[in-house]
């Protein structure tokens, strides 16, 4: 394994981490603006309502999207011990 394949690794791992975590930032993210905007009109000041919200979204997000980031991580996995079998045998 020479540098340029722990660079590719490297690389890849952080795409990985990237598209695996933006559907949840994604819902957080579009959860809060709207709960804010939400309470700023209605002058409701309570942020109890606004992480339960955000809360229970991420939470549908992540048991939708669940088997694919497993397949993801698990792909990934399989591909970086795969070349440190082929190093170290």
């Amino acid at each position: 394994m020479n540098e340029t394949e722990l660079i590719h690794l490297a690389s890849e791992l952080l795409w990985i981490t990237l598209l695996l975590s933006l559907p949840t930032v994604v819902v957080a993210s579009i959860l809060g603006v709207t709960v804010s905007l939400v309470q700023a009109l209605t002058q409701i000041q309570d942020q109890t309502l606004q992480f339960l919200i955000k809360l229970v979204g991420v939470s549908i997000v992540l048991v939708m999207t669940y088997n694919w980031m497993g397949v993801a991580i698990l792909n990934y996995a399989n591909q970086t011990f795969g070349l440190i079998s082929r190093v170290g045998g």
